[in-house]
């Protein structure tokens, strides 16, 4: 709790008011919270904030000014042993504020649990974004960044941007090695892959744009992805020549946010590297198929650009799907190549 002091002439803080905000993952929803982290230190500037998340993403967050400290938790061997002890380091903390901005049965049990004076969770519009999906109508709801910035009180600025912060000698370290193999050319990151196959490009249009990238216009290309998206990635680049570096499956989150930061423009689909390149700085053009914009997950700058078809059978699921219910996949299957390429080349303008 925050509690004043009142002397002549002066004002002293006696006790700090602690607040944690929680979120576990995924990759892009993470990053996303980063603005909560600025209103919640724009309203409360003395204030202890803590962030508590999955370990893997620790790295994310190592510079961000806002957070005192990060409490990362190992998901990947959670035990219902290291949950209680968890909860208990919590309750320790005497937090005047849990926010959940999760809302999952494991962050709902620390909510709870966590002994908090107050406690905050976001509103995940879950009703609407499912009725959305059953009658393939869009609603308008928030922006998720806005959904975070509306657990604690107080007016919203457009300052309250989605940030990762690098140091100097990182971004450095990252341009020195590029310096080497990318000339003078402009750099297009691509992230092709995502966590559903309904989100994923045609094979054969990846392709052709890498092609026309490299080859009509001159631009290097930095593959990024995860190591599930290897055999894809392998596929999109082997008619190229030496005019690319493919990182899939060699980089961590923060060296992932460092190669993105380092490109001119992402292109991707509806997944996490939109989120991490938008809070690195970088402008992205996405393709979105059976996921729309309405559902409050499209990247949260305007430079960036959302290449969608309106179609009768949009959206069909929250998260895509394996296969396509109606067996045509026409969400993306309509997009074209050359559409996409001048969008990234728009970008590139304007950077």
């Amino acid at each position: 709790m925050q509690i004043f002091l009142a002397l002549p002439g002066k004002m002293l803080y006696i006790f700090r008011m602690r607040i944690l905000v929680v979120r576990f993952s995924a990759l892009g929803d993470v990053v996303l919270v980063t603005p909560l982290f600025q209103k919640i230190k724009a309203r409360y500037p003395k204030c202890h904030l803590d962030f508590l998340t999955d370990m893997k993403f620790q790295s994310l967050f190592s510079n961000d000014p806002h957070i005192d400290s990060i409490i990362p938790y190992n998901i990947a061997e959670e035990t219902p042993a290291n949950l209680l002890r968890l909860i208990g380091k919590i309750r320790g903390r005497n937090y005047d504020y849990i926010i959940d901005v999760h809302l999952i049965p494991r962050s709902l049990l620390i909510l709870f649990l966590g002994k908090a004076i107050v406690r905050r969770r976001i509103n995940k519009y879950t009703r609407q974004r499912r009725r959305m999906v059953a009658s393939c109508k869009q609603e308008k709801i928030p922006h998720v960044v806005d959904r975070y910035l509306e657990t604690i009180n107080g007016k919203n600025s457009n300052r309250y941007r989605p940030k990762i912060y690098f140091e100097e000698w990182e971004i450095e370290e990252i341009r020195k090695g590029m310096n080497g193999i990318k000339d003078s050319r402009k750099i297009v990151g691509f992230s092709p892959g995502a966590s559903k196959k309904t989100k994923i490009w045609e094979i054969d249009k990846l392709r052709k744009l890498a092609q026309s990238l490299i080859f009509d216009h001159e631009l290097f290309i930095i593959f990024l992805g995860n190591k599930n998206e290897i055999p894809l990635i392998a596929e999109i680049s082997k008619a190229l020549d030496s005019r690319f570096l493919n990182l899939a499956g060699k980089t961590d989150p923060r060296q992932l946010a460092l190669y993105l930061h380092a490109c001119d423009v992402l292109f991707t689909t509806d997944s996490g590297p939109m989120h991490i390149a938008v809070a690195a700085g970088t402008p992205v053009v996405a393709v979105f198929g059976p996921t729309v914009e309405a559902f409050g997950f499209s990247p949260y700058d305007e430079r960036s650009v959302v290449i969608s078809k309106q179609l009768p059978c949009r959206p069909c699921s929250l998260h895509g799907r394996d296969s396509c219910p109606l067996g045509h996949h026409n969400c993306l299957k309509l997009i074209d190549v050359n559409e996409v390429k001048d969008m990234i080349l728009g970008c590139l303008k304007v950077v």
